[in-house]
């Protein structure tokens, strides 16, 4: 398997994930607080990647040597990212929990570097 169908299909399932959460997800505003910043993303045990958000919603991401860029923005209480070339430029959305620089949900675990 292909790193890029390999981070697609761990993306994709992480971010569509609707396990419930414990306790409050991010709200909206929490949610747009996350950028600018940096994080180190693990998606379902299976891809590790770096990620930069930007305020005007570019979000840039690396992972085992591969490069995308692509735009996040918030729906309701939802992260939503569409990558350029990962999981095929499809937007997923996931509700997150955390705080202190360390998130979770939609089997992403997020930690602010």
């Amino acid at each position: 398997m292909t790193f890029r169908k390999m981070f697609a299909a761990a993306f994709a399932a992480g971010m569509l994930s609707t396990a419930a959460l414990a306790g409050d997800a991010l709200s909206p505003n929490e949610l747009r607080k996350l950028a600018p910043g940096r994080y180190a993303v693990n998606v379902m045990g299976l891809v590790s990647m770096t990620v930069s958000m930007r305020p005007n919603g570019v979000i840039t991401g690396q992972a085992k040597g591969e490069k995308d860029r692509g735009f996040w923005h918030v729906q309701g209480q939802k992260l939503c990212i569409a990558w350029s070339k990962w999981n095929s430029g499809k937007t997923s959305c996931a509700a997150l929990k955390g705080g202190d620089g360390a998130y979770q949900g939609g089997g992403l675990s997020i930690r602010r570097i």
